[in-house]
């Protein structure tokens, strides 16, 4: 069952296991803490390279209002961050039932089924209704910027930039030029640098279909992302290769 609980966490969660707070919002109590069993969604952010652990709700009489919050989540004794959708999902879900979905920035687990606690702190905006899927994967991408801000969160590496709000990438402040599918094949390894993705992971997640076990449109982007990359920057790959499995960010 989902819990819901206003009262401040800090009683029962010490600082000590959060990181200095570089953000003085972050200070204050939490709104709300759901905690509840981990289920299956509908499987539809994995699909489009941002899975999300889907809360169990056994009861929406007292659940938080609907929106897509910062949160903070406590999982197998670790603390990470995410962001939290609570609602229907409009752009993917068409039975219009609530849920609650949280995207934990920078983790790949496998976690069904295991007890989770999330803390919401700060409500970013109201559910909307986007176009397409390559829309709402721009807004999530915002999101996680925004989560990013509001827990000071620092980039995994000082000499390339990307900024999703403008489409620009930048090393050691020089800029280059890349595709769309450029930018989001080396989006989504630069912002999750710990998590190695499958070729078949990053061709449904920038392409949004199936592989079907066609994955020379990955190899190519990536091909093509060096070669710009070491116009500027002869010596740094951000890309590494894991032999057999696929690719990973490197902070260079």
């Amino acid at each position: 069952m989902a819990q819901i609980n206003n009262q401040t966490m800090y009683d029962t969660s010490p600082d000590e296991v959060r990181p200095p707070r570089r953000n003085p919002d972050y200070g204050m109590p939490c709104k709300y803490t759901l905690s509840g069993k981990i289920v299956y969604g509908q499987g539809i952010g994995k699909l489009v390279g941002t899975p999300t652990a889907n809360l169990q709700i056994l009861s929406r009489d007292a659940l938080p209002p609907v929106g897509v919050y910062v949160t903070e989540v406590l999982l197998e004794g670790q603390l990470y961050y995410g962001v939290t959708n609570i609602g229907t999902s409009p752009t993917v879900n068409k039975n219009k039932e609530i849920s609650i979905e949280t995207l934990i920035m920078n983790f790949s687990k496998d976690i069904h089924g295991q007890q989770m606690e999330i803390r919401l702190f700060k409500k970013l905006r109201c559910p909307k209704k986007f176009e397409n899927l390559s829309m709402l994967l721009d807004q999530i991408r915002m999101d996680c910027i925004a989560a990013q801000e509001f827990f000071g969160i620092q980039m995994t590496s000082s000499k390339l930039h990307m900024s999703v709000r403008n489409h620009q990438t930048t090393i050691n402040q020089q800029e280059i030029y890349l595709s769309t599918k450029e930018f989001d094949v080396l989006y989504m390894l630069y912002s999750n640098p710990d998590i190695t993705y499958t070729k078949e992971q990053i061709y449904e997640a920038v392409w949004h279909e199936p592989s079907g076990g066609y994955c020379h449109a990955v190899e190519n982007t990536v091909f093509q992302i060096r070669k710009k990359c070491r116009s500027v920057a002869k010596d740094i790959d951000f890309i590494k290769t894991i032999a057999g499995y696929g690719y990973k960010f490197h902070a260079g």
